[in-house]
């Protein structure tokens, strides 16, 4: 099963038509027909993979949840409601088998050196141009505040951005309330962009402190967020992730 893992790939909204072919597909696999349910893997395999492994965070565990969605999914066919959408029931599937596997994780964890993958930053192409290694460099930035806020801050905003959910579907992932979904999303980006404020030695209030004139990753960040249509709003510090 081959994944994408930095960004899903174009996928198909929730409309009454891709509801309709997946509930159909989902008939079809509980009449054990396993085209369609090879059809169902490779269409939801990168989504959910991308949900694991932003709880995860490592591939190879990610991978064991999404071959461990799959599986739970074929077994509960004949519990799936065809008057329901499929996918919200497979991205709580996808999410209650990533949290599980999470928990066994930290239960059986040892503290252990970090591998040299973990330890060091990817080095650019010595044929990247100056802007694509500067692209890099505040995606990196982005990445490394993500890291470290609390999963409770990060998930919300890491699986809206870097994986491309809508609320509907983080709500479903998480299993909570597309309200909820919003308010988090809010809440993280005023600790992130306070995070990067800290990286880029921007202030809140926008005054550079350094002497470059080029957009901060904040700014570009909240660029892109205005162009997600959620806005630029600030509200006061939180004064922590959680």
């Amino acid at each position: 099963m081959a994944y994408c893992a930095d960004r899903l790939p174009p996928f198909l909204p929730l409309t009454t038509l891709t509801r309709n072919a997946d509930n159909a597909l989902m008939l079809r696999v509980q009449a054990g027909d396993l085209e369609a349910f090879a059809m169902l893997v490779e269409r939801f395999q990168n989504m959910v993979y991308g949900l694991a492994l932003s709880i995860l965070r490592r591939r190879e565990d990610a991978e064991e949840a999404a071959q461990d969605t799959f599986l739970k999914l074929y077994r509960a066919r004949d519990s799936f409601d065809e008057a329901k959408s499929l996918e919200p029931w497979l991205l709580r599937i996808a999410g209650n088998a990533s949290r599980d596997k999470l928990r066994r994780r930290r239960v059986a964890e040892v503290p252990q050196l970090r591998s040299p993958d973990d330890s060091f930053p990817d080095l650019p192409d010595p044929r990247s141009t100056a802007a694509q290694i500067e692209r890099q460099q505040e995606q990196d930035a982005v990445r490394g505040a993500l890291a470290g806020l609390s999963d409770k801050v990060r998930l919300p905003l890491e699986l809206k951005y870097l994986r491309g959910l809508t609320n509907a579907q983080i709500a479903a992932a998480l299993e909570v309330s597309v309200s909820n979904v919003k308010v988090q999303i809010a809440r993280g980006k005023d600790v992130l962009a306070s995070r990067l404020a800290d990286v880029t030695g921007v202030t809140r209030g926008g005054v550079a402190e350094r002497r470059d004139a080029r957009p901060s990753q904040q700014a570009r960040f909240d660029a892109r967020s205005r162009q997600d249509g959620l806005g630029s709003r600030r509200r006061r510090d939180h004064g922590g992730d959680a």
